[in-house]
């Protein structure tokens, strides 16, 4: 009874500690390290990953790629900008119930190329897209990556092949990230340029929870900077440091009013213009 009177206390405590947290480590407002236009362009692929090829190609026209990767029932965009010389490389977040089961494979498997430990559907995911992307891209061209949600996981994944190779890496911009490495694979990657975008009551950037399964191998923890969309054209942006020290990376009032319409990508992008509107 003692323990579990002490569990409630500190669960009480955490919670009513979060936002002062947030408001003591973020920086209202402040601008990250890539421009707002340039989120907004990558979660607006982000986006069309969802679409139909057609809308894909009224948006890009003979620019973009398509392709399905049959086995992962995924999704994924190439954007080639000859005169910018950049790649912009989109992968599709969770759409079928294959996708669903990728999410809640919360086993850790070793990659041997940057061995770390990541979620086993993540990186699967990941590994796939890599195969298909990577013959296409172009010599010298600057490599811009992003996804959405399960797309996100898999593309801070893939952003590690190619900051690993150093093959040109810009920016990696993930919309409603879950976690896809431990400790150890966040110490590795520190130096890659990692930028998450959280919508403030979105959930999913809070998975996989903490479980005897998950625990495997070490805690999942997130890597990269944060900026967390809060409503009426404000945010608050995370250094690295301050983003992985967070006990549940990203906004604490989600543990008991969790939103689901808030992990949707359109309301990512209707905060992002709001935003940008300022």
């Amino acid at each position: 009874m003692k323990i579990m009177m002490w569990g409630l206390a500190l669960g009480i405590l955490i919670l009513g500690c979060g936002p002062w947290l947030q408001s003591c480590w973020g920086i209202k407002d402040k601008e990250p390290n890539v421009a707002w236009d340039r989120i907004k362009q990558m979660g607006t692929l982000a986006n069309l990953t969802y679409s139909e090829d057609k809308a894909i190609i009224a948006e890009y026209g003979d620019k973009a790629w398509i392709n399905v990767i049959e086995d992962q029932q995924v999704k994924i965009v190439m954007v080639t900008d000859d005169a910018k010389g950049e790649h912009w490389l989109g992968i599709r977040g969770t759409a079928n119930v294959h996708n669903a089961l990728m999410d809640a494979q919360y086993l850790k498997e070793k990659d041997p190329q940057l061995s770390i430990q990541l979620h086993k559907g993540f990186h699967r995911l990941a590994k796939a897209a890599y195969d298909e992307f990577t013959p296409r891209l172009k010599p010298g061209y600057k490599i811009w990556v992003t996804g959405h949600s399960l797309g996100g996981a898999g593309a801070a994944i893939l952003a590690m092949y190619y900051f690993q190779e150093d093959r040109g890496l810009e920016q990696c911009i993930t919309f409603g990230q879950p976690k896809v490495t431990n400790e150890k694979g966040v110490k590795k990657f520190w130096e890659m340029p990692l930028l998450r975008i959280v919508d403030n009551e979105d959930i999913v950037p809070l998975v996989p929870p903490l479980t005897i399964v998950s625990a495997l191998h070490g805690a999942y923890r997130h890597v990269g900077e944060e900026v967390i969309l809060k409503p009426k054209g404000h945010w608050l942006w995370f250094s690295k440091h301050n983003a992985n020290r967070m006990l549940l990376t990203g906004t604490w009032s989600n543990l008991f009013h969790e939103s689901v319409e808030d992990h949707f990508m359109r309301n990512y992008l209707a905060k992002i213009n709001k935003i940008i509107a300022r």
